[in-house]
Protein backbone atom coordinates (compact mmCIF):
# COMPACT_ATOMS: atom_id res chain seq x y z
CA UNK A 1 0.00 0.00 0.00
CA UNK A 2 1.15 3.24 -1.02
CA UNK A 3 0.76 6.59 0.11
CA UNK A 4 0.59 10.11 -2.41
CA UNK A 5 3.68 11.95 -3.25
CA UNK A 6 3.77 15.46 -1.42
CA UNK A 7 2.47 18.77 -3.39
CA UNK A 8 3.24 22.38 -2.94
CA UNK A 9 0.05 23.31 -0.29
CA UNK A 10 0.34 19.80 1.20
CA UNK A 11 -0.19 20.05 4.99
CA UNK A 12 2.27 17.73 7.19
CA UNK A 13 1.39 16.51 10.56
CA UNK A 14 4.24 16.76 13.53
CA UNK A 15 3.93 14.25 16.60
CA UNK A 16 5.82 13.08 19.35
CA UNK A 17 5.50 8.97 19.70
CA UNK A 18 7.41 8.70 22.78
CA UNK A 19 10.05 11.71 24.38
CA UNK A 20 8.51 14.95 24.91
CA UNK A 21 10.12 18.27 23.25
CA UNK A 22 11.33 20.32 26.27
CA UNK A 23 11.25 24.06 26.48
CA UNK A 24 15.09 23.97 25.02
CA UNK A 25 13.77 22.14 21.60
CA UNK A 26 10.85 24.94 20.80
CA UNK A 27 13.36 26.77 18.74
CA UNK A 28 14.55 22.99 16.66
CA UNK A 29 10.84 23.08 16.32
CA UNK A 30 10.18 26.43 14.90
CA UNK A 31 13.15 26.67 12.95
CA UNK A 32 12.42 22.89 11.32
CA UNK A 33 8.67 24.76 10.40
CA UNK A 34 9.89 27.39 8.72
CA UNK A 35 11.91 25.24 6.44
CA UNK A 36 9.20 23.15 5.36
CA UNK A 37 6.87 25.94 5.28
CA UNK A 38 9.61 27.17 2.74
CA UNK A 39 8.82 24.01 0.66
CA UNK A 40 4.82 25.43 0.09
CA UNK A 41 3.67 22.68 3.02
CA UNK A 42 1.37 23.64 5.79
CA UNK A 43 2.21 22.24 9.40
CA UNK A 44 0.46 20.85 12.13
CA UNK A 45 1.19 19.68 15.36
CA UNK A 46 0.21 17.26 17.56
CA UNK A 47 -1.83 17.73 21.14
CA UNK A 48 1.14 15.86 22.93
CA UNK A 49 4.69 17.47 21.42
CA UNK A 50 5.58 19.18 24.73
CA UNK A 51 6.13 18.31 28.34
CA UNK A 52 9.27 19.37 30.70
CA UNK A 53 7.79 17.15 33.61
CA UNK A 54 8.13 13.79 31.70
CA UNK A 55 10.18 11.98 30.01
CA UNK A 56 7.34 10.95 27.46
CA UNK A 57 4.73 13.31 25.61
CA UNK A 58 2.00 11.85 27.21
CA UNK A 59 0.70 8.42 28.26
CA UNK A 60 1.29 5.65 25.95
CA UNK A 61 -2.77 6.29 24.94
CA UNK A 62 -2.03 9.73 24.22
CA UNK A 63 0.86 9.28 22.21
CA UNK A 64 -1.30 6.76 19.91
CA UNK A 65 -3.77 9.35 20.39
CA UNK A 66 -1.82 11.95 18.36
CA UNK A 67 -0.58 9.24 15.38
CA UNK A 68 -4.20 7.73 14.98
CA UNK A 69 -6.16 11.31 14.72
CA UNK A 70 -2.89 12.42 12.63
CA UNK A 71 -3.98 9.44 10.28
CA UNK A 72 -7.81 9.94 10.60
CA UNK A 73 -7.09 14.18 9.81
CA UNK A 74 -8.03 14.60 5.96
CA UNK A 75 -5.83 17.36 5.54
CA UNK A 76 -2.89 15.48 6.56
CA UNK A 77 -1.04 14.06 3.96
CA UNK A 78 2.76 13.48 5.72
CA UNK A 79 3.46 12.78 9.40
CA UNK A 80 6.64 13.09 10.93
CA UNK A 81 7.87 12.09 14.29
CA UNK A 82 10.15 14.37 16.30
CA UNK A 83 12.48 12.62 18.10
CA UNK A 84 12.54 8.47 18.78
CA UNK A 85 12.50 7.40 22.23
CA UNK A 86 13.25 3.77 23.75
CA UNK A 87 9.13 3.70 25.18
CA UNK A 88 7.68 4.40 21.33
CA UNK A 89 6.75 0.16 21.60
CA UNK A 90 4.25 1.32 24.49
CA UNK A 91 1.76 2.74 22.08
CA UNK A 92 1.12 -0.58 19.81
CA UNK A 93 -1.31 -1.83 21.56
CA UNK A 94 -3.29 1.28 20.98
CA UNK A 95 -2.54 2.13 17.12
CA UNK A 96 -5.63 1.87 15.01
CA UNK A 97 -4.60 0.01 12.31
CA UNK A 98 -7.67 -0.63 10.39
CA UNK A 99 -7.56 3.79 10.21
CA UNK A 100 -4.22 3.61 8.62
CA UNK A 101 -5.20 0.97 6.28
CA UNK A 102 -8.22 3.32 5.40
CA UNK A 103 -5.73 6.30 5.31
CA UNK A 104 -2.64 5.70 3.72
CA UNK A 105 -0.27 8.45 4.48
CA UNK A 106 3.64 9.32 4.09
CA UNK A 107 4.28 8.16 7.63
CA UNK A 108 8.58 9.06 8.64
CA UNK A 109 10.87 8.68 11.50
CA UNK A 110 14.12 7.06 12.89
CA UNK A 111 15.82 5.66 15.32
CA UNK A 112 13.49 4.25 18.04
CA UNK A 113 10.86 4.82 15.31
CA UNK A 114 12.11 1.74 13.63
CA UNK A 115 9.41 0.00 15.61
CA UNK A 116 6.70 1.87 14.35
CA UNK A 117 7.82 1.81 11.03
CA UNK A 118 8.13 -1.83 10.71
CA UNK A 119 5.25 -2.99 12.74
CA UNK A 120 3.04 -0.07 10.67
CA UNK A 121 4.33 -1.60 7.56
CA UNK A 122 3.70 -5.51 8.70
CA UNK A 123 0.08 -4.74 10.09
CA UNK A 124 -1.17 -2.56 7.40
CA UNK A 125 1.06 -3.06 4.27
CA UNK A 126 1.64 0.14 4.26
CA UNK A 127 4.95 1.58 2.69
CA UNK A 128 6.74 3.72 5.53
CA UNK A 129 10.02 5.75 5.78
CA UNK A 130 13.52 6.07 7.52
CA UNK A 131 13.95 9.72 7.69
CA UNK A 132 15.66 12.08 9.86
CA UNK A 133 13.63 13.27 12.78
CA UNK A 134 11.57 16.18 12.41
CA UNK A 135 13.28 19.24 14.69
CA UNK A 136 16.83 17.61 12.78
CA UNK A 137 15.98 19.88 10.23
CA UNK A 138 15.55 22.96 12.64
CA UNK A 139 19.63 22.81 13.36
CA UNK A 140 22.43 23.50 12.54
CA UNK A 141 23.61 20.01 12.09
CA UNK A 142 21.45 19.08 8.98
CA UNK A 143 22.97 18.89 6.13
CA UNK A 144 22.21 19.45 1.96
CA UNK A 145 21.93 16.08 1.69
CA UNK A 146 18.95 15.95 4.24
CA UNK A 147 17.23 18.73 2.64
CA UNK A 148 17.47 17.59 -0.84
CA UNK A 149 16.25 13.92 0.07
CA UNK A 150 12.97 15.72 0.85
CA UNK A 151 12.60 17.14 -2.68
CA UNK A 152 13.71 13.93 -4.19
CA UNK A 153 11.89 11.40 -2.57
CA UNK A 154 8.93 12.99 -0.69
CA UNK A 155 8.03 15.27 -3.80
CA UNK A 156 9.95 13.33 -6.75
CA UNK A 157 9.61 9.99 -5.47
CA UNK A 158 13.11 9.44 -7.29
CA UNK A 159 14.02 5.43 -7.04
CA UNK A 160 17.97 5.55 -5.94
CA UNK A 161 19.32 6.30 -2.60
CA UNK A 162 22.13 9.59 -4.03
CA UNK A 163 25.55 8.16 -2.55
CA UNK A 164 26.66 10.34 0.51
CA UNK A 165 29.77 9.69 -0.39
CA UNK A 166 31.92 6.28 -1.05
CA UNK A 167 30.19 3.23 -1.45
CA UNK A 168 32.14 -0.35 -0.71
CA UNK A 169 30.11 -3.75 -2.22
CA UNK A 170 31.56 -7.00 -0.51
CA UNK A 171 31.09 -11.09 -1.04
CA UNK A 172 28.34 -10.31 -3.86
CA UNK A 173 28.55 -13.68 -5.91
CA UNK A 174 25.85 -12.12 -8.68
CA UNK A 175 26.60 -9.17 -10.01
CA UNK A 176 23.05 -7.90 -8.49
CA UNK A 177 20.84 -8.66 -5.68
CA UNK A 178 17.10 -8.26 -4.32
CA UNK A 179 15.01 -8.05 -1.57
CA UNK A 180 12.57 -6.10 0.85
CA UNK A 181 13.76 -3.31 3.15
CA UNK A 182 13.45 -3.77 6.97
CA UNK A 183 15.40 -1.75 9.45
CA UNK A 184 16.88 0.63 10.06
CA UNK A 185 18.31 0.46 13.90
CA UNK A 186 20.02 -2.53 14.82
CA UNK A 187 18.84 -2.33 18.21
CA UNK A 188 15.28 -1.12 17.69
CA UNK A 189 14.01 -3.74 15.56
CA UNK A 190 14.56 -6.24 17.76
CA UNK A 191 12.16 -4.77 20.14
CA UNK A 192 9.84 -6.37 17.85
CA UNK A 193 10.87 -10.17 18.49
CA UNK A 194 7.68 -12.67 20.09
CA UNK A 195 5.23 -9.59 19.05
CA UNK A 196 2.75 -9.80 16.47
CA UNK A 197 4.09 -6.58 14.96
CA UNK A 198 7.64 -8.21 13.60
CA UNK A 199 7.75 -8.75 9.96
CA UNK A 200 9.16 -11.65 8.04
CA UNK A 201 12.66 -10.57 7.99
CA UNK A 202 12.93 -14.11 5.53
CA UNK A 203 14.98 -13.03 2.36
CA UNK A 204 14.95 -9.33 3.21
CA UNK A 205 17.57 -6.91 2.30
CA UNK A 206 18.19 -5.56 6.33
CA UNK A 207 19.40 -1.31 6.28
CA UNK A 208 21.30 -1.11 9.83
CA UNK A 209 22.75 1.59 11.55
CA UNK A 210 23.48 1.74 15.18
CA UNK A 211 23.85 5.16 17.59
CA UNK A 212 25.80 4.10 20.52
CA UNK A 213 26.41 0.22 20.40
CA UNK A 214 29.66 -0.46 21.17
CA UNK A 215 31.43 -3.38 19.54
CA UNK A 216 30.76 -5.92 21.14
CA UNK A 217 26.68 -4.54 21.60
CA UNK A 218 26.78 -4.24 17.91
CA UNK A 219 28.30 -7.81 17.59
CA UNK A 220 25.55 -9.43 19.96
CA UNK A 221 22.99 -8.01 18.02
CA UNK A 222 24.09 -9.19 14.52
CA UNK A 223 24.78 -12.67 16.07
CA UNK A 224 21.59 -12.88 17.14
CA UNK A 225 19.78 -11.64 13.71
CA UNK A 226 21.93 -15.08 12.50
CA UNK A 227 20.72 -17.03 15.30
CA UNK A 228 17.19 -15.79 14.15
CA UNK A 229 18.23 -17.59 10.65
CA UNK A 230 17.00 -14.30 8.47
CA UNK A 231 20.45 -13.55 7.54
CA UNK A 232 20.16 -15.34 4.07
CA UNK A 233 20.05 -12.47 1.69
CA UNK A 234 22.21 -9.24 2.38
CA UNK A 235 23.04 -6.20 4.63
CA UNK A 236 23.17 -2.68 3.98
CA UNK A 237 25.32 -1.35 6.67
CA UNK A 238 24.58 2.63 7.36
CA UNK A 239 26.42 5.38 9.37
CA UNK A 240 27.29 3.45 12.74
CA UNK A 241 27.96 6.37 15.46
CA UNK A 242 29.21 4.92 18.19
CA UNK A 243 31.88 2.79 16.22
CA UNK A 244 32.92 5.07 13.41
CA UNK A 245 33.09 8.50 15.05
CA UNK A 246 33.21 8.13 18.93
CA UNK A 247 36.06 4.82 18.53
CA UNK A 248 37.30 6.45 15.21
CA UNK A 249 36.81 3.09 12.94
CA UNK A 250 38.74 1.34 15.40
CA UNK A 251 36.61 -1.40 13.95
CA UNK A 252 36.23 -2.68 10.32
CA UNK A 253 32.66 -3.55 9.74
CA UNK A 254 32.89 -5.52 7.59
CA UNK A 255 35.76 -8.08 8.99
CA UNK A 256 33.79 -8.03 11.94
CA UNK A 257 30.49 -9.40 10.36
CA UNK A 258 32.75 -12.20 8.60
CA UNK A 259 34.03 -13.17 12.05
CA UNK A 260 31.04 -13.62 12.90
CA UNK A 261 30.31 -15.83 10.06
CA UNK A 262 27.99 -13.55 8.32
CA UNK A 263 28.72 -14.51 5.13
CA UNK A 264 26.04 -12.99 2.59
CA UNK A 265 26.38 -10.17 0.58
CA UNK A 266 27.19 -7.01 2.32
CA UNK A 267 27.44 -3.08 1.93
CA UNK A 268 28.76 -0.48 3.40
CA UNK A 269 27.54 3.23 3.37
CA UNK A 270 27.11 6.53 5.44
CA UNK A 271 24.40 7.35 3.35
CA UNK A 272 22.07 6.52 6.59
CA UNK A 273 22.54 6.60 10.33
CA UNK A 274 22.50 8.54 13.69
CA UNK A 275 24.14 12.47 14.05
CA UNK A 276 24.77 12.46 9.95
CA UNK A 277 23.20 13.02 6.47
CA UNK A 278 20.00 10.42 5.63
CA UNK A 279 19.03 9.04 2.81
CA UNK A 280 14.61 8.89 2.89
CA UNK A 281 14.29 5.09 2.31
CA UNK A 282 10.88 3.24 2.11
CA UNK A 283 10.60 0.35 4.62
CA UNK A 284 8.60 -2.87 3.05
CA UNK A 285 9.67 -2.09 -0.54
CA UNK A 286 11.31 -4.25 -2.89
CA UNK A 287 14.51 -2.81 -3.77
CA UNK A 288 17.83 -3.86 -6.16
CA UNK A 289 21.27 -3.16 -5.50
CA UNK A 290 23.84 -3.80 -8.20
CA UNK A 291 27.73 -4.43 -7.27
CA UNK A 292 28.33 -2.94 -10.66
CA UNK A 293 26.93 -0.13 -11.07
CA UNK A 294 27.12 0.38 -7.27
CA UNK A 295 23.65 1.78 -7.54
CA UNK A 296 20.68 0.55 -4.80
CA UNK A 297 17.20 1.25 -6.16
CA UNK A 298 13.38 1.10 -5.15
CA UNK A 299 10.41 -0.21 -6.92
CA UNK A 300 8.32 2.56 -6.79
CA UNK A 301 7.46 3.47 -2.86
CA UNK A 302 4.57 6.54 -3.53
CA UNK A 303 1.97 6.81 -6.26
Amino acid sequence: MLASKLQIGDTIGVIAPDKALKSKDKEYLENASRYFESLGLKVKYGKYLFSDDEYCAGTPMQRAEDLNNMFSDKDVKAIFTVKGGDMVNGILPYIDFENIKNNPKIFLGMSDITVLLCAINKMTGLITFHCQDYIWFGKDSVTDYDKNEIIDKLFEGNKAIIPYDNREFFDFENEEISGKIYGTNVRCLLKLLGTPYMPDLKNSILFLEGYSADIIQWNTALEQYNQMGILNNAIVFGYIYQLQFVEKNKYNIIEEARKINIGIPKVKTNDFGHMHGNSIIPIGIEVKINSKEKSIIFENYLN
